[in-house]
């Protein structure tokens, strides 16, 4: 290895190694059959997800695959591949596939390909039964096949994903046959070797259950289309623009990093490959203007770790919630946008603080802006501007609702973007030079004239689906080629971004301007991609599947339409493109195998829990050391979530923790008089979970950043935990304030709710980096926090300071249910029995509808009660009723009932807090001033 003996900094070539070796197989065969083999297989498992991705079978009738056939399919060229690409021991051939690979390869194929082929019509005619028609039956070959099935995945995931997946895997696995023998409370009677082998192999339960069919039917197109649109250039894109915008600024190369890899995590999963990808030209500038190796590979490391919580692809675990809860994939994103972006904010500002006490200075652009005071004038008149033009853009498009007919309305559109465009040409024809007021006026009336076309364009599909009818798909694909040909024809007028050398001095950073022009055709599949999941609520498949199938058209054609536009030789252009298309389809199935054997592997750990039923003694077991208190519950899930993820993928991680204990501590929270959302729960495991690559000592993030910087791993992962302090922060906060979670408020209360918890989540930072504007006091610190967290809960002291309900005798349910304010919750206690005959207090709300009495209210709700005894008795709650999801069941004794009290806003704890904060402000303004006017007289002294 070419390893600088004083840094540890790896070379490009061994770096490259790095991210191969885990995530895309570190093998590279020299022999061309062997390597086209290879490449071969990948490319048709791409072709093959696209296909089933794709409506074509549908329209055609040939080469329908139902999720039942695909996941075999799936999982074969998983284990087919993670065996040739992925080598058996640190000392086994790299340049060659041994005869043993080739064998385990085509045997772990053989198995997972048994549950397709020996469950079609032909194997019936041979055999007389199908593998579907004998549940809980199987026969000797089917328990052979499902034994091997379940070796060759153990070794593929030791291979792919390292020892302690499999080892996790092989615990469960072992608790089922050893389940008599366990000790106490773990005890239960065990499982045969047939009905382990049908559970885990051959039935939906085990491995090729929901981890593995979300794999099949979402992820891999998702991933797909991550490693299509890096293969156009997109990757280089983003870290571009991002150091064109922000690398002037103080720790400027720092804080594009952060930008880079929030705008990179949107395509990518790995957050090892996003730190090598953008790290390997960010580590080296962030290292020029001062920062340490360790500091400079953290920031990289909490910026490209944080890539996985960025919607809409957040990885793999976004799809998994869309199963596990039940809900929408357009709420899971809804649900887990804000904490993301605050996170990002947060990050930084870290930066910045750090490079305040530092003394950083920026890199210089080519084109020096004017001074920062008539930027910040501008951004004030910039928000003024928003603000009017949503407030105008509210009530205009309510009035439209009254002028009836869509061409009205369109007309409307058609005037306000006329205006909206006639302010932007009259900015444009400013003669001044590039100022930051005129790069942000400009910013700001090209969001104006977004958000005005976003409504307009609504309005417009409307009116095209109302008169094309069953030609609107060949109209948008037309009115989509047309924006795209214009889009190429824009951008080839600006200079193609070139890959820079990261080892090469950055003099200067490059405009701004052409930097972000010479690329927006590549935001047009991501909008593809966003308008088919948020407008037009597609699966998240078929949403993929177009946007993929624009990305293949984009790199097919760029090429060839930039050098026609650019008056450049087409000779060869469109033979690169297809290359091009050919390498992003195999790099989407590389990417794609250690999460298909992750998914696969926690399958058997799925299974083994719904098996043993281990879910509810490790339930009892958690609520035992927690002495039923939700906050050491959340403290142990966080726990074994960090101490899991160490080895464990962040797929397989979120799988394992959200089946064990995401129930657990919803039943937990319940029991303590907390409604905690199940997805508040999925997103608390999941966050955690993410946060295992940072920590130490495993950290493979934080190692692949000190491979990058040369910096110490153990150091940097520690420097990298401190840093996202506020990604663990943020967990805990809304476990108990889902309104971070956008739960049940309104847009308005939505924007009120990003601006206080992006101004408490700065505030958090500052206290804990232990500087604000100078360097703070422990005091300072501890009251920074304090305010932070009376932003983030100012419930908690209101409910210190005021009762928020008040008791009420149960048996007045119908009329307290009656005389409350619709839209209001009651809260009630009672007396339950849990699945194994204990008892338990739960708590429950009873919304209150605007039916005309509690009775009605109350059968609305689904919830059957009768007296007995003076008190309030349920009798059972409907099906599928409100109350049945809500958890009311048969005989169960209300111990109480309240009412919402009249309590005072909750706001008002804002005054102190924010009182608190301008004082610390104050004080250390003044010190800093004094410290300036010292550190003066210190220079006159000196001259």
């Amino acid at each position: 290895m070419s390893e600088d003996k004083n840094t540890g900094q790896l070379s490009a070539a061994e770096l490259e190694d790095l991210v191969a070796s885990t995530d895309t197989g570190g093998r590279n065969p020299t022999s061309r059959q062997v390597a086209l083999l290879i490449a071969g297989v990948a490319l048709a498992w791409s072709l093959f997800q696209v296909w089933i991705a794709s409506p074509l079978p549908y329209m055609f009738g040939v080469g329908v695959f139902s999720s039942r056939e695909a996941r075999p399919i799936h999982l074969a060229f998983a284990m087919f591949l993670a065996y040739l690409v992925f080598p058996a021991f640190r000392t086994s051939p790299r340049r060659s596939v041994p005869l043993a690979d080739w064998a385990l390869a085509i045997g772990a194929t053989a198995c997972a390909l048994y549950l397709f082929v020996f469950d079609t019509a032909l194997i019936k005619s041979l055999l007389g039964s199908r593998l579907a028609e004998r549940p809980n039956a199987p026969n000797t070959t089917d328990v052979v096949v499902s034994v091997f099935g379940i070796l060759f995945l153990l070794e593929a995931t030791r291979r792919s994903l390292g020892p302690p997946l499999m080892i996790v895997a092989m615990v469960f696995l072992g608790y089922t046959f050893l389940g008599p023998y366990a000790p106490g409370l773990l005890a239960w009677k065990g499982a045969s070797f047939n009905a382990v082998a049908f559970h885990q192999w051959l039935s939906t339960e085990g491995v090729f259950g929901i981890a593995l069919g979300v794999s099949t039917d979402l992820v891999f197109l998702f991933v797909l289309f991550g490693a299509l649109l890096d293969k156009a250039g997109a990757g280089n894109y983003f870290i571009k623009v991002a150091f064109s915008l922000m690398g002037h600024f103080s720790g400027g190369p720092a804080k594009a990093a952060v930008v880079a890899s929030g705008m990179t995590g949107l395509i990518s999963g790995s957050s090892i490959a996003n730190v090598v990808t953008t790290g390997t030209f960010t580590i080296p500038m962030m290292r020029r203007v001062g920062f340490s190796r360790e500091k400079a590979g953290a920031v990289e490391v909490a910026s490209s770790v944080n890539g996985q919580i960025m919607p809409p692809v957040m990885g793999a675990a976004a799809f998994l919630m869309v199963e596990y809860i039940g809900i929408s994939y357009f709420e899971v994103v809804k649900h887990a946008f804000l904490p993301a972006i605050i996170s990002y904010i947060a990050l930084v500002y870290i930066v910045h603080l750090e490079a305040l006490r530092l003394g950083m200075e920026g890199l210089p652009r080519a084109n020096e802006p004017k001074p920062l005071k008539w930027a910040m004038i501008s951004f004030g008149v910039t928000i003024s501007v928003l603000l009017a033009i949503a407030g105008g853009v509210y009530y205009l498009f309510a009035a439209f609702q009254a002028l009836g007919s869509t061409p009205n309305r369109l007309l409307a559109v058609a005037i306000m973007l006329g205006l909206a465009f006639s302010a932007m040409a009259l900015l444009r024809s400013r003669t001044d030079e590039d100022t930051r007021a005129k790069v942000v006026s400009t910013g700001a009336l090209v969001l104006g004239i977004a958000t005005i076309s976003a409504f307009g364009l609504f309005y417009f599909m409307d009116l095209l689906q109302a008169t094309a009818g069953g030609a609107t798909s060949w109209v948008v694909a037309a009115l989509l080629l047309a924006a795209y040909v214009g889009l190429v024809r824009y951008c080839a007028a600006f200079p193609e971004l070139e890959l820079d050398d990261p080892n090469e001095p950055v003099v200067r950073l490059p405009d701004p301007g052409p930097t972000v022009k010479s690329g927006l055709h590549f935001l047009l599949p991501v909008l593809v991609l966003i308008w088919c999941l948020m407008v037009e609520r597609l699966s998240p498949s078929l949403s993929a599947f177009w946007a993929t199938a624009l990305m293949i058209f984009i790199l097919v054609t760029q090429r060839p339409l930039f050098a026609m536009f650019r008056g450049q030789e087409l000779a060869g252009t469109a033979k690169l493109g297809w290359t091009e298309l050919i390498d992003g389809l195999i790099a989407g199935a590389r990417n794609m195998i250690g999460i298909g054997i992750a998914t696969a592997a926690a399958g058997i750990i799925v299974g083994a829990v719904s098996q043993t039923g281990v879910g509810s003694v490790l339930a009892a077991l958690v609520e035992f050391l927690s002495q039923g208190q939700i906050l050491l519950i959340l403290i142990f899930t966080a726990i074994l979530s960090l101490i899991l993820g160490m080895g464990l993928p962040t797929t397989a991680n979120y799988i394992v923790v959200s089946s064990l204990l995401a129930p657990v501590i919803v039943a937990l929270g319940q029991q303590n008089g907390l409604i905690v959302p199940l997805v508040a729960v999925h997103l608390f495991v999941f966050y955690f979970g993410i946060m295992a690559d940072v920590t130490p000592p495993v950290g493979l993030a934080s190692f692949a950043a000190a491979a990058v910087s040369g910096g110490d791993p153990i150091r940097t992962g520690f420097v990298a935990f401190f840093y996202s302090l506020r990604t663990a922060l943020l967990p805990f906060l809304f476990i108990f304030n889902t309104d971070l979670l956008l739960i049940d408020v309104t847009p308005v209360e939505g924007a009120i709710v990003f601006v206080v918890a992006t101004l408490a989540i700065l505030i958090f930072t500052a206290g804990a980096q232990g500087f604000f504007i100078v360097r703070s006091r422990l005091w300072e610190s501890a009251a920074l926090i304090l305010v932070a967290f009376t932003l983030f809960r100012p419930g908690f002291w209101m409910d210190m300071a005021a009762a928020p309900y008040t008791n009420v005798d149960p048996v007045t349910i119908e009329e307290t249910l009656g005389a409350a304010t619709p839209g209001t919750e009651l809260r009630a206690t009672v007396a339950a029995i849990d699945d194994v005959g204990d008892p338990v207090t739960l708590t429950m709300m009873i919304p209150v509808g605007d039916e005309p009495t509690g009775a009605e209210r109350l059968e609305a709700f689904g919830l059957l009660v009768f007296e007995q005894d003076g008190k309030l008795v349920s009798d059972g709650a409907s099906f599928d009723s409100r109350a049945q999801d809500a958890g009311f069941d048969f005989d169960q004794t209300f111990l109480s009932l309240e009412v919402p009290a009249s309590q005072p806003p909750r706001e008002l704890f804002y005054i102190p807090a924010i009182l608190l904060f301008g004082a610390i402000y104050v004080i250390q303004r003044r010190r800093r001033t004094l410290l300036g006017e010292e550190r003066a007289r210190e220079r006159e002294a000196a001259a």
